[in-house]
Parts: C-alpha cells; sequence; structure tokens
C-alpha cells in the first residue's frame, strides 16, 4: 500500500484549533466516516471553508457524498473507487468543493 498523509483525530483538532466552533461534532463525525485515507483531503477544505465562512455548506457537501458514494466503501479503499466511466466521483467531490463552493484557484510557485 502507498503512503499518504493521515490527519488522526487529535492532529485534527490540534490544526483546527476551535476555528469550527459548533460545528466540531460534525466535522468529527465526517473525519472518522471517510477515514484515514481522506483525512487529509477533508481537513483541506474544511480549512479553506473555514476561511471563506462556508463550514455548514462544505460539511452539507460532504455528508451528502458520504452517504452516496462511500458509507458501502470498504475503508482501506474508501475513496479510490472509480465508476464504469472512469470517474472517481470523490475526487471529483472534493474538486467541486474547492472550485464551486469554495472560488479556489490554482496557484503557482515562481522559481
Amino acid at each position: 500500500m502507498s503512503q499518504f498523509n493521515v490527519v488522526d483525530e487529535e492532529k485534527f483538532r490540534e490544526v483546527l484549533d476551535g476555528k469550527l466552533g459548533e460545528h466540531i461534532d460534525r466535522a468529527i463525525a465526517v473525519l472518522d466516516n471517510f477515514g484515514p485515507f481522506l483525512s487529509y483531503d477533508v481537513t483541506n477544505v474544511l480549512l479553506h471553508a473555514i476561511d471563506k465562512e462556508k463550514v455548514p455548506e462544505v460539511l452539507d457537501l460532504l455528508e451528502k457524498h458520504w452517504g452516496e458514494h462511500l458509507k458501502f466503501q470498504h475503508s482501506v479503499i474508501r475513496g479510490t473507487v472509480v465508476n464504469s466511466l472512469g470517474i472517481n466521483e470523490t475526487e471529483l467531490m472534493f474538486l467541486k468543493i474547492c472550485q464551486d463552493t469554495l472560488a479556489l484557484t490554482p496557484t503557482t510557485k515562481v522559481a
């Protein structure tokens, strides 16, 4: 199995350090549901959601995706499943959150 960044609950709480306010329990449930393989991505979009003041919207999207795509996937492969059209719905969902919900644009590093 390849290496990937994992954000456990302790690190999640440390990084978000009270920034989620009343949404902390929902966010922890999402983190637990999405599992270790997707924990870095969950943390990333929630940090951006905090900056954009869109935490409830992003949590809604994550919870919806869990119910529609992830809850029957085994934790070892959760988020890596590609559908019959060759689309990874989880990668697409994170991309849509970043582009559509949070209006993020890619940054480029100038050498």
